[in-house]
């Protein structure tokens, strides 16, 4: 899929699951239930053990049926490299990694480099970053801070990762947040206590309370 076609429709859902597991099976077993639950972009971040042999499952197995796994965590150009290799349509960092945004454009593969300034969101969008990711967002302010960043910086967009929940989803949608990621303490605890049942039936609220958002 070109990167802008993936762009608009990360717009369209906003939701992305963040799976960061201390083995490789516990996170093919989140990414199964994320699928489950109707998420369509799931991001394998490079903590989890054997992460780019995960990606490589997941585009293997769904990639087919409209599941869209990334690499997150993403600190180098060998790990960009590697995990759009495996299959990754896009590429995340936590911090301000901006080597990795050529290489991702050669490859027509979105980047989302980190950034929690204003200096470092100017600096993101003049190397040509497809999405700013606000992280830790909750920290920098949530959706107030997306709603004021949008004053000097109108043609940005943001992806926000960092204390997102049912209480402030909407929020993040009602600002233009483009990419609004579920934490993976999150997903592992839902998870856990919950089941895949359970699992399903939260995160489909997360869903319902988006797609209510998108109608106002």
């Amino acid at each position: 899929m070109d990167r802008k076609d993936l762009l608009r429709q990360l717009h369209d859902d906003r939701l992305v699951a963040v799976v960061r597991s201390k083995t490789a099976e516990l996170a093919l077993e989140t990414a199964q239930a994320c699928r489950d639950a109707g998420l369509k972009f799931v991001e394998i971040t490079y903590s989890v053990p054997g992460a780019v042999e995960v990606i490589k499952n997941l585009t293997g197995c769904f990639g087919q049926i409209g599941l869209h796994v990334g690499a997150g965590t993403v600190l180098s150009t060998r790990q960009a490299t590697e995990a759009i290799t495996a299959g990754a349509e896009f590429i995340v960092a936590p911090s301000l990694e901006l080597e990795l945004i050529p290489v991702c454009h050669e490859a027509q593969v979105p980047c989302f480099p980190g950034a929690a300034t204003p200096t470092e969101i100017f600096a993101a969008m003049r190397a040509g970053a497809d999405l700013v990711k606000i992280f830790p967002a909750d920290l920098a302010g949530g959706p107030y801070f997306i709603r004021q960043m949008q004053g000097p910086f109108p043609e940005a967009r943001f992806m926000v990762s960092g204390g997102v929940s049912l209480a402030n989803v909407q929020e993040y949608v009602d600002v233009g947040t483009t990419g609004i990621c579920l934490g993976s303490s999150y997903l592992a605890k839902l998870l856990a206590e919950k089941g895949r049942a359970g699992f399903v039936e939260e995160i489909g609220e997360f869903r319902k309370k988006v797609q209510e958002a998108h109608a106002i």
